[in-house]
């Protein structure tokens, strides 16, 4: 998912050129800043599913509701990119074991359909994946340098 966050604004802006491109990639990847005290860990937690990474307020659709208003000093086109960005951040991460907190602050449920590994340690060093999500990333950046 480290890739795809890269690679889905870019989709997303090359799809729909109205959207201010560098506003997607930073709400797309503003959520990765809740990542550091993992990234910082020697080894990995007992319960993976326990790690505090994606269970902070940065991985739910309502900070981006929220950051949205205060962004429309910025221009309703930068504040709607940095909330779409955020938002497909918030539904890729959802794609894991873990699922997300869709419904917060209503619910501190998560919720997803449990496609991927959250095993952060494995997720990262799974070759499948990252072969997966480079390609991704690579075709989508041909595709961006030849439109």
């Amino acid at each position: 998912m480290i890739l795809a966050h890269l690679t889905l604004p870019l989709i997303i802006g090359g799809v729909f050129p109205q959207f201010n491109l560098v506003a997607l990639l930073i709400g797309a990847n503003i959520s990765s800043l809740d990542a550091l005290p993992t990234l910082l860990r020697t080894k990995p937690p007992k319960v993976h599913t326990e790690e505090t990474h994606a269970a902070t307020i940065l991985h739910t659709l309502f900070f981006f509701v929220i950051a949205f208003f205060p962004l429309l000093i910025l221009g309703f086109p930068i504040a709607l990119s940095f909330m779409v960005g955020g938002f497909s951040h918030i539904f890729i991460d959802a794609l894991d074991e873990k699922g997300r907190m869709l419904c917060y602050p209503f619910s501190r449920k998560f919720y997803g359909p449990d496609l991927l590994t959250y095993d952060f340690w494995t997720y990262t060093t799974d070759k499948k994946i990252f072969t997966l999500e480079a390609s991704l990333f690579l075709v989508t950046c041909a595709l961006w340098l030849f439109k």
